[in-house]
């Protein structure tokens, strides 16, 4: 992988971590860069590149939702790089970011999450307004909101199900403001699983889900 000023890649083999790790695909050359987005975090970013001539050299940039691992679009991306360049981004909330102090609530704006983007694919030498975007949940309503501030442009997008607001449920609103011990979230985390598994009928996505849950830095 070529050096990039602020972006650390990474050619290791594929780690057993959902959050770490080059992760290969079939007919594609895969790389991972841990990019410096801010003074103070660092987002990863996967990449593949199709062994075969691409069917557009423009890339396509995946942006997926609050707390999604790879694991649950990897069907998708690994047809999808055999023919074109993907870009899969991992916004700050998720657990590869690397934060170098303590986060505060205003760092997760959806502004703040849009100009993420738009410096990792500078620092990549990727002009947003080639990219075709595919995104999801926050993804999706994160590119809403840069594309409205101008902060990224696109040839096209495809968005699915994003979000016109995040509500906590009444009840929940508490549980997050207080200050409880981390034993206390594991255990809710345990309780959200069993959520899942009540109201998630298709057993593969019901298995992402818990995946996902299972992953998330409390």
């Amino acid at each position: 992988a070529p050096t990039i000023a602020g972006a650390s890649p990474d050619q290791t083999d594929t780690d057993s971590s959902a959050w770490n790790g080059v992760v290969e695909l079939p007919g594609t050359t895969a790389s991972q860069f841990v990019v410096r987005t801010t003074p103070y975090v660092s987002v990863r970013v996967l990449r593949w590149m199709p062994d075969d001539e691409p069917d557009d050299p423009r890339p396509v940039v995946v942006v997926a939702g609050w707390g999604s691992i790879f694991d649950g679009w990897r069907p998708l991306v690994a047809e999808w790089a055999k023919k074109r360049q993907i870009i899969y981004i991992e916004t700050r909330e998720k657990k590869s970011a690397r934060f170098d102090r303590r986060p505060k609530v205003a760092d997760f704006e959806m502004a703040n999450h849009g100009d993420d983007i738009a410096r990792a694919l500078a620092l990549l030498g990727v002009k947003s307004r080639e990219v075709d975007w595919f995104s999801s949940s926050l993804g999706a309503t994160l590119l809403l909101d840069a594309f409205q501030a101008g902060t990224l442009s696109g040839r096209s997008s495809v968005m699915l199900a994003p979000n016109p607001s995040f509500s906590f449920p009444f009840w929940a609103r508490p549980i997050l403001r207080l200050p409880f011990p981390r034993a206390v979230y594991a255990r809710l985390r345990s309780l959200g699983m069993w959520v899942v598994r009540r109201k998630t009928k298709e057993p593969a996505q019901r298995a992402r889900y818990e995946r996902s849950l299972a992953s998330q830095d409390l």
